[in-house]
């Protein structure tokens, strides 16, 4: 096994875990909202570190912290990260559930950001193989531009209605900084969102945390899927 591959669950995804063969708790913090815990296991006679659960910016953590689960995959000499998150939809063509393969980003906590990548983050031949992958599988794999917002609060109509003139697709609290740091540090990363609502500038319907959960449960079987199959094709992307 010459690939470790690492991946970090966003919310509502979580049931992934339960996919390694002989998982062993490496650590865990239950004290925050999203418990936080890693494990390794084996996927695909794959070696694999497993992050359940991030810190994020406005939680107000230090730096050592924020980015305490890419210096532990880092440790642990993962040399490939698979980063998902749940995110707000604001492409129209979306629906709730649908996997959405991160191709840029724009981010609004660039000034928090004390550290650049001088590699490219989104290589192009990588998001081919990966979409290749999907079409393989009958998985319906979105691609877009995800943002990265401070949080913890929901997009306002203002917000949503600039995003979606400036060419975003989906919108989120995270990702874009671990994507970043992980680069950085010789890591290479895929990103991949869950569409987990929609946001319109012209509904007044509010986002609560279960409903994330319950979109991440429904596009879970795609999802398990599809990152399987990525994992028993990592050579070709980590290469």
């Amino acid at each position: 096994m010459t690939n470790k591959i690492g991946i970090i669950l966003g919310s509502g995804l979580n049931k992934f875990s339960d996919e390694l063969v002989s998982p062993k708790i490496v650590s865990e913090d239950a004290s925050t909202f999203h418990k936080l815990k890693v494990l390794r296991g084996v996927i695909n006679d794959t070696e694999i570190v497993m992050f359940s659960g991030r810190r994020h910016f406005y939680e107000g953590y230090s730096y050592n912290t924020l980015f305490e689960n890419i210096d532990i995959a880092k440790e642990l000499g993962v040399n490939f990260l698979i980063i998902t998150n749940a995110a707000g939809g604001i492409n129209t063509n979306f629906k709730v559930s649908d996997l959405m393969l991160i191709t840029s980003h724009f981010s609004f906590v660039n000034t928090f950001i004390p550290f650049k990548s001088y590699v490219p983050i989104y290589n192009h031949k990588d998001l081919n193989k990966i979409r290749e992958l999907a079409t393989t599988e009958k998985i319906e794999l979105k691609s877009g531009s995800y943002c990265c917002s401070t949080g913890p609060m929901y997009e306002t109509k203002s917000e949503i209605r600039f995003l979606s003139k400036m060419g975003i697709d989906a919108v989120g609290m995270s990702t874009v900084p671990e994507i970043l740091y992980a680069n950085s540090i010789g890591i290479k990363t895929i990103a991949i969102s869950c569409i987990t609502n929609l946001l319109n500038e012209n509904s007044n319907a509010i986002t609560h945390h279960d409903e994330v959960v319950e979109a991440g449960n429904k596009a879970y079987d795609k999802f398990s899927k599809l990152l399987k199959k990525i994992i028993s094709h990592s050579p070709e992307l980590v290469n």
